[in-house]
């Protein structure tokens, strides 16, 4: 019986199958078809309109298997069918369902003509046809050469063998086989880029494979978080990433369900991009009134419609754009702050979302949360497991999710939306970033991507003595994950945050740099952070978020005594800055949920103690330091549209100099007030002369001291100057300065065995 006949090129909507290469592809981009879909595909191709009965079916590609047999594979490959067209059994645009009949192909299909072939039987044995469909254009077949008749036959034939180990090739590499051993391999970043990006001094991961598995799309930065990321797309079988441009400062890509677009939230908009390439469009704004805190992922079902985070709730919008309506809203009762990445699940209806009971903020950490489920015709979620981290649903049938940075492989029942047996872990070591995120991604055909280290599995840093020509001069304490350092006034001894790798909050530890010795200074299992020095050695402020908000508290330096609020606020988030010498003043930075802009602010430490804004800024503003007079304040602000260093008159406002030109962060004073340091934007140490004891400031040429590699991210100051000027003690990372890389396992189900 004749299979079907092709004539080069077959086109239907945006999708064209090419028999001579074995390919169907849907707006140029290849589409994954196992073979019995893919040879029923082209059977329906061939008699567009007219019925292919399931028996014709069975006869021509399970002519051996029983009627049960072969009832189960055709129901099984038209469904993967469907799938790949994107078509629905109930309002079909492709493949018409006739009840106790077959099957019909309904859309128009047109073909190109170069030179066909024509297949016969289930053995694909080749018969020679010209454009017209009829075998040897009608004619009687004439004598020739022998190598006339045979070449035809042996070029089909080669064109045939081709196709066919093609598609067992991809059918065997991609698709889950837990009889089969898992295959693994990494993937390296771009050159001179590093995976994800750094925000609040924190690597955060975001990268996504395809629902086919057969690409990886990621978000590089650099070491430094002032140059913003971008979306690069990696084939699993091509050796080189290849940027999407206009992807610039985006954040957690994710995929159509027919892998030709990326979504992504950049500039606060959602946007999509063709994979292939063009320029992004805007789908909605994502943001809240006034700016939005977060905007965390999204995910895309096959009806068209995208489900994303914005300022902590979900909100749904069409793929073709339009206005966002409200889904779900974090559960006040259960102390929910914001849900963070979602995932549809198989039936496009409900969805997985990670929902955070509680954020410490910018530099802080999850400190609880769950893996929810929820459906678009309800705002209702319900819990289905307490985690820390997202969770991820992959076929055939698992739910994915961190237990103490070890990925665990769950079965669950989509459809009944239920755990079906206990978790088995799969990898160990895998990061995850303060909010929850996770780094790893699953395609529904047994591909898996992750990658260790990062914030969550303990990546540590050291602090070391640097001279002023970047020799190295010793380091300090052992190795740990260490946030903005403070000298005291004698410069004999340190205070530091250092992170609890349980608890990802920070205690503040104070270190005798002549003895050797360290001592905790705080206790409560809430993120204490940036310590500053009385001056007069005898107290440290720092800044916490043991009532629910972050406010500024002090305690003796010694250790002994109680813990004194300095200053509280619910509408400001407050981080330490510095104190003035005379300690009647001292100056925080906030950043506050309502509006995406930072403010320097005094706070008089006598009086009324009303606070009062020095600097408002733009998206950045901080490291304020007084000189050693008291009599200005250097700071770090992106007036211009990059952080610069500026100093201004204090405590009144009479006058502003500019002191960088080239980008500048985290300035230091030396404790004489005679020359200023701050970093560059490539993490180079520079000096400046300055004279405070004028009728007004005066500073010299910027002078590049050393090249340093920091850990990465905006904290207040990663660094201190030692009172002389002549060694900066700084906090560097401990091992390989960049993430490490991305790893992937093909059939990662055969990992359960083990």
């Amino acid at each position: 019986m004749e299979l079907h006949k092709v004539a080069g090129i077959l086109r239907f909507g945006a999708f064209e199958l090419d028999r001579s290469s074995g390919e169907l592809r849907k707006s140029g981009l290849k589409i994954h078809l196992r073979e019995q879909p893919f040879r029923i595909l082209v059977m329906l191709l061939d008699r567009p309109g007219e019925i292919i009965t399931r028996e014709e079916i069975q006869n021509i590609l399970w002519p051996n298997d029983t009627v049960v047999e072969f009832e189960h594979s055709i129901n099984a490959a038209i469904k993967a069918l469907r799938v790949a067209l994107g078509d629905d059994a109930d309002n079909p645009r492709f493949v018409e369902t006739l009840p106790r009949r077959g099957y019909r192909f309904i859309a128009p299909v047109s073909s190109t003509g170069v030179p066909p072939v024509e297949l016969v039987g289930p053995g694909l044995a080749p018969a020679s046809i010209d454009a017209s469909g009829s075998p040897d254009g009608g004619k009687r077949p004439t004598q020739g050469s022998a190598l006339q008749r045979v070449l035809p036959w042996a070029l089909a034939m080669a064109t045939i063998a081709a196709i066919v180990f093609a598609i067992i090739s991809a059918h065997y590499m991609l698709q889950p086989k837990t009889e089969e051993s898992a295959i693994r391999f990494s993937i390296s970043p771009p050159e001179n880029r590093s995976f994800g990006y750094y925000t609040g001094g924190t690597y955060s991961g975001g990268f996504s494979l395809s629902p086919d598995g057969r690409r990886l799309a990621f978000l590089t930065g650099t070491l430094n978080p002032w140059i913003g990321t971008q979306i690069w797309v990696r084939s699993l079988d091509d050796l080189a990433a290849k940027p999407l441009s206009g992807t610039e400062g985006a954040l957690y890509p994710f995929w159509s369900p027919d892998g030709n677009y990326l979504g992504f939230i950049a500039d606060g908009k959602l946007k999509k991009v063709e994979v292939a390439g063009g320029t992004p469009q805007t789908l909605c704004d994502a943001v809240g009134e006034g700016g939005v805190l977060t905007q965390e992922g999204g995910t895309w079902n096959r009806e068209g419609v995208i489900l994303f985070v914005s300022h902590g709730s979900l909100y749904r919008v069409s793929e073709a754009g339009g206005v966002p309506a409200l889904v779900a809203e974090p559960d006040a009762a259960r102390k929910e702050t914001y849900y963070y990445l979602p995932q549809f699940l198989p039936d496009g209806l409900h969805f997985l979302v990670f929902a955070a009971s509680r954020s410490l903020g910018i530099g802080g950490a999850v400190r609880g949360g769950s893996i929810k489920v929820g459906s678009l015709d309800s705002k209702r979620t319900n819990v289905l497991l307490q985690a820390g981290s997202t969770g991820m649903y992959t076929a055939p049938g698992y739910l994915l999710y961190l237990r103490d940075a070890i990925l665990m492989a769950r079965r669950f029942d989509a459809k009944r939306l239920r755990f079906t047996a206990e978790a088995v872990p799969i990898a160990e070591n895998i990061g995850f970033d303060p909010v929850g995120g996770s780094y790893y991604s699953a395609s529904q055909n047994g591909v898996l991507a992750y990658q260790t280290g990062g914030y969550g599995s303990g990546a540590d840093n050291q602090m070391v003595w640097f001279g002023r020509r970047g020799e190295k001069l010793g380091n300090v304490g052992q190795t740990g994950s260490y946030t903005n350092p403070a000298l005291s006034p004698d410069g004999t001894k340190l205070a530091v945050g250092l992170r609890d790798p349980k608890l990802n909050t920070r205690d503040i530890w104070v270190d005798d740099l002549e003895r050797g010795t360290s001592s905790r200074l705080t206790f409560n299992p809430a993120d204490d952070f940036a310590p500053v020095w009385s001056r007069d050695g005898s107290r440290i402020m720092f800044s916490s978020e043991r009532k629910g908000q972050r406010d500024i508290y002090q305690k003796p330096a010694k250790g002994l005594g109680a813990t004194e609020s300095v200053f509280e606020s619910k509408q400001q988030r407050k981080s330490m800055n510095d104190s003035s010498p005379d300690g009647r003043y001292i100056v925080f930075s906030t950043f506050e949920n309502a509006v995406p802009l930072r403010s320097l602010w005094v706070l008089p430490l006598f009086g009324e103690r009303t606070p009062y804004t020095i600097v408002q800024g733009r998206s950045y503003v901080d490291s304020a330091q007084f000189s050693p007079n008291g009599r200005y304040v250097a700071y770090s602000a992106d007036e211009t549209g990059r952080p610069e260093i500026y100093v201004q008159t204090f405590p009144e406002r009479g006058g502003k100099w500019q002191v960088s030109t080239g980008g500048g962060i985290e300035p230091m004073w030396r404790r004489d007030g005679k020359e200023l340091f701050y970093l560059s934007l490539d993490n180079k140490v520079m000096a400046v002369d300055v004279k405070t004891d004028l009728a007004q400031f005066e500073g010299g040429a910027q002078k590049p001291l050393f090249q340093v590699q920091l850990i990465p991210g905006g904290w207040r100051n990663r660094y201190v100057v030692s009172p002389d000027g002549q060694r900066f003690l700084m906090i560097v990372p401990a091992g390989d300065a960049k993430p490490s890389p991305i790893t992937v396992v093909v059939n990662w189900p055969a990992l359960l065995q083990k």
